[in-house]
Order: C-alpha cells, then structure tokens, then sequence
C-alpha cells in the first residue's frame, strides 16, 4: 500500500504540478511566457524540481529544499517580464511540491 501512495503522490507532484503551474500563470494574463529558450526546458526543470523537492521533504531533508530554490536564482533575465514569469511558475511549482510533500508525508506515517 506504501508503493502505491508513493506512485500516486510523485505522479501528481510531477506531472500534477504541470497543470497547477501552468493554471497559476494563466491567472496573470499582463505576464506572457518568454520567447526564446530550449523548447519544454521550463516544463523538465519543473519536473525535476518538484521530484527533488518532494524527495527531500519525505526523507526530511529540508534544508535540500532551499539548495534547489538557491540554484534557481543562478538564472539571469534580461528583462522584467521574463523575471516576473520565472518567479511566478517557481513559486507556484515550490509552492505544489511543498504541501504535496507535507500532506504526503503525514498520509503516509
């Protein structure tokens, strides 16, 4: 049973997450997703944040958790927008990974 709650919790952290995210950014309709990039790296950082962070919370490792958001501020924008998108999908991603985490882990005791 502790297999299966894993699975499903990683599922709607990773994959899940996606769709939150995705929904927290439509809500701010004046920031635009920025031109340029690799196609779908923003959604694979996503992902492989919210499995790092989720990871981390589980096996209590919180301090992990602010090692992945001070990786993040390493990225540099040149303008106002594209730091207000990046800021917006990372702490809606943070924000979905951390109570999934929290909420996971007391399901799981």
């Amino acid at each position: 049973m502790k297999t299966a709650g894993y699975a499903i919790l990683y599922v709607l952290a990773v994959w899940g997450g996606n769709y939150a995210v995705r929904w927290v950014l439509r809500q701010v309709p004046e920031v635009a997703e920025p031109a340029g990039g690799l196609a779908q790296a923003g959604r694979w950082i996503g992902y492989l944040e919210r499995l790092m962070i989720l990871t981390m919370i589980l096996a209590g490792a919180y301090n992990g958790v602010g090692f992945v958001f001070a990786g993040k501020a390493i990225a540099r924008f040149q303008n106002r927008e594209q730091s207000e998108y990046y800021l917006l999908g990372t702490f809606a991603s943070f924000a979905w990974a951390v109570v999934l985490g929290y909420l996971g882990a007391a399901w799981l005791k």
